[in-house]
């Protein structure tokens, strides 16, 4: 896959994980706080539909109507998460990437998150980029189900990543917010994040307790859907 090929999977990957369920620990290209814990894996399959004007370099186009985006996420301990991405990029062809984070800072009512990571790691030509995230909930629940929309912060500092179209991402600061509007039966999150070069926005729903993610959202021209699934592998 060459260059040009390779900035457009990971850019639309960051719309097909830019929003989760609305506390979940998959918003991963645009480098956030959240993790699952030790032992839980989370999979995800994502469709992303390409709007050309959008998308198309004058200098260097590319005829891609959709992306497939397949990824998974696993907690090795309570501190320490890696990822790992496989994009299906309609005739580019497929790339896979590897990312992992590091908590140093617990979140608690006072502190919030706070963790170290890089994205695209191993990469042969040296493009891995670093960052470090902070996330905090405004209002989190005291005891039993939340009883009003959950708030989560998000702020990062970071270096800068152009395997998204090509262009700076990620450096200096960027981040955003996830709110969970309801809890559960069904549960639906929000989210609107900017990762330096766009604003990302989705919407995420919830049947009922145990199912799949079902999301949909915007980044820019484009728009995506998919579904992920979080479980306990211990």
């Amino acid at each position: 896959m060459n260059h040009r090929a390779a900035s457009v999977v990971l850019c639309l990957l960051l719309v097909a994980l830019g929003t989760g369920a609305a506390m979940a620990g998959d918003i991963v290209t645009v480098p956030t706080a959240n993790q699952v814990k030790a032992g839980e894996i989370d999979v995800a399959d994502y469709y992303i539909f390409v709007d050309q004007d959008a998308l198309i370099d004058p200098l260097q186009p590319l005829d891609i109507d959709f992306v497939r985006v397949q990824t998974f996420y696993m907690g090795l301990t309570d501190e320490v998460e890696v990822d790992v991405h496989r994009y299906d990029v309609d005739v580019a062809g497929v790339n896979t990437i590897f990312n992992a984070t590091y908590l140093v800072l617990k979140e608690d009512m006072e502190r919030p998150n706070v963790v170290l990571g890089g994205r695209d790691l191993g990469n042969e030509y040296g493009h891995a980029s670093y960052f470090v995230s902070a996330a905090k909930t405004l209002n989190p629940p005291v005891a039993g189900p939340p009883t009003e929309p959950i708030i989560r912060l998000h702020l990062s500092l970071g270096t800068e990543d152009n395997t998204l179209f090509g262009e700076g991402r990620h450096e200096g600061l960027f981040g955003g917010v996830q709110i969970l509007l309801r809890p559960s039966d069904p549960a639906v999150g929000l989210v609107a994040l900017y990762d330096g070069q766009d604003i990302i926005t989705g919407l995420t729903f919830v049947p009922k307790p145990g199912w799949p993610t079902l999301k949909g959202g915007t980044f820019g021209g484009h728009w995506w859907l998919g579904a992920s699934y979080t479980f306990n592998a211990k």
